[in-house]
């Protein structure tokens, strides 16, 4: 009788090893899927990589006028009221006014406590080199028609900046508080006004004088 027992007891033990062996394999585990295919990112339009073109100081025309007359004084506060003009301003030659004051132009600036900058620069380039500057924006910026004849904006480094051509005349305006064109459009049309190019004034038509009527004459005859 005990051999039997002892028998079974090894019949039983072999059956559950069998069980446990059968628990801890895993002969069909899944293969890992590879990732599906990502598409191809998109690639962004080609930039200029290389510097504005400089301008020959020698051929340029030399302009002056005060800071206050180019742009007012009414319209720089509307963009920020703490604005205060910085006097004897010199752009350093990292900044792009600097192109305008090597041609002998007039550069302005004005700045808050809180940091916030404003400068208009005119110019007046030769005429080849204002070409070439306009080839060179048609690349790098972008056209706005509202500012009227050939004009460019474009956001560097969170500063707008803009670029207005009238005749061989350059204006150059940037500032931190440039956002999208429609920023600058006052600045842009009180420097205009003041370099001459504004609209035209709209001429009064002259009322054509009567003849006095004396009381109790008779009014002569029309014709008909």
């Amino acid at each position: 009788m005990s051999t039997i027992r002892r028998a079974g007891a090894a019949v039983a033990a072999l059956l559950a090893l069998t069980a446990l062996a059968g628990c801890t394999s895993n002969p069909v585990a899944a293969r890992p899927t590879s990732a599906a295919p990502t598409a191809a990112a998109s690639t962004p339009a080609p930039t200029p990589t290389t510097p504005p073109p400089t301008q020959v100081a020698a051929d340029a025309t030399p302009v002056s006028i005060k800071c206050r007359t180019l742009v007012p004084t009414a319209v720089v506060k509307a963009l920020n009221p703490d604005f205060t003009v910085v006097r004897g301003w010199q752009p350093e030659d990292s900044d792009p006014s600097h192109r305008l004051a090597d041609l002998n132009g007039t550069t302005c600036r004005w700045t808050t406590p809180a940091g916030d900058v404003l400068e208009v620069s005119v110019a007046k380039p030769s005429v080849g080199d204002g070409t070439s500057l306009k080839n060179d924006l048609v690349l790098r910026s972008q056209s706005v028609p509202t500012f009227g004849g050939e004009a460019y904006f474009q956001v560097v480094d969170h500063v707008g900046q803009a670029d207005v051509f009238r005749g061989r005349t350059w204006v150059f305006l940037r500032s931190n508080k440039f956002f999208e064109p429609g920023d600058a459009s006052a600045v842009v049309a009180a420097a205009l006004k003041s370099l001459g190019y504004g609209p035209k004034p709209t001429a009064t038509p002259t009322p054509t004088p009567t003849a006095p009527v004396t009381p109790g004459a008779t009014p002569a005859p029309t014709a008909g």
